[in-house]
């Protein structure tokens, strides 16, 4: 049905379009301004994080996110997950510090982007995350974006927002980083990441009851049985939120201490070239 979704039944937003026109023009602008330094995997994943966000929220996924349950987890984990991870491997901080005209504006970006991670350090990012995915799905909230489009949006951002905050310090793309999560930091970080997701997921999956009784007459009128969504739903975020940071947390902890073994082989070559000169 998802899959569906994604190539009918789409509704621009032309508010929402624009500004993701905008940012991704000023990207490709920033990338044009660096020449053939900025390697091109990062504009397209930069890309492809705008096209996810314009995916999740203007195809049919989120014509039928009120509909099925299903359908809205979905919307949940584009947001949530594969959207921020492809914006911050694009390196959109990094590229601002190479493209900006001016010292005087690097500079300033530079300490906005150092004070930034001073108070959004790993434990502040993981506890902001999992409040977020644990409270927006309590029945009372998540019943009342339904009914109030404006509070609908602002979730969108705080998915968004949050997501953003995960990755940030396990995929260590701050420019000037003041501490770093070592490769197994990365991986429990990781690890210490999924339980709220788990938590939602499993109770969805296994509860008896529509936790979300708004969702039973449209999901009727679809002819789809409407526990069998929620349970559906439940897997996507369980499962597939699961497997996603899995596979991000053994890859970033690989990559980390393969970079720390490469940097420790480098000091020893100095240390062997330094006594062989003397």
């Amino acid at each position: 049905m998802s899959a569906r979704l994604v190539v009918s039944h789409w509704r621009l937003e032309p508010g929402l379009t624009a500004a993701l026109a905008l940012y991704g023009a000023l990207y490709l602008w920033a990338a044009h301004r660096t020449g053939s330094r900025w390697p091109i995997r990062r504009t397209l994943a930069f890309m492809a994080g705008l096209l996810s966000i314009v995916i999740a929220l203007e195809s049919g996924i989120d014509s039928y996110d009120d509909r099925l349950l299903s359908v809205h987890m979905v919307q949940h984990m584009i947001l949530l997950m594969l959207a921020p991870l492809l914006l911050l491997a694009g390196q959109p901080a990094l590229l601002a510090l190479k493209a900006l005209p001016s010292a005087r504006s690097r500079r300033r970006l530079a300490h906005i982007l150092r004070s930034t991670g001073r108070v959004c350090g790993p434990v502040q990012c993981l506890v902001l995350f999992s409040n977020v995915v644990v409270l927006t799905h309590l029945p009372g909230f998540y019943d009342a974006t339904l009914r109030h489009p404006a509070l609908h949006d602002l979730e969108h951002l705080l998915y968004l927002a949050s997501g953003l905050l995960l990755w940030w310090p396990v995929l260590d793309l701050e420019p000037a980083p003041g501490r770093r999560l070592g490769g197994l930091g990365r991986l429990i970080y990781m690890l210490a990441a999924m339980p709220a997701m788990a938590l939602v997921g499993a109770y969805l999956n296994r509860h008896p009851t529509l936790v979300y009784p708004a969702y039973r007459s449209p999901a009727h009128a679809l002819g789809a049985n409407p526990l069998t969504d929620q349970a559906q739903a439940g897997a996507i975020m369980w499962v597939a939120g699961t497997m996603v940071m899995t596979a991000v947390g053994l890859w970033v902890a690989v990559s980390a201490l393969l970079a720390e073994e490469r940097r420790q082989r480098a000091r020893e070559q100095r240390v062997l070239g330094t006594g062989g000169v003397t």
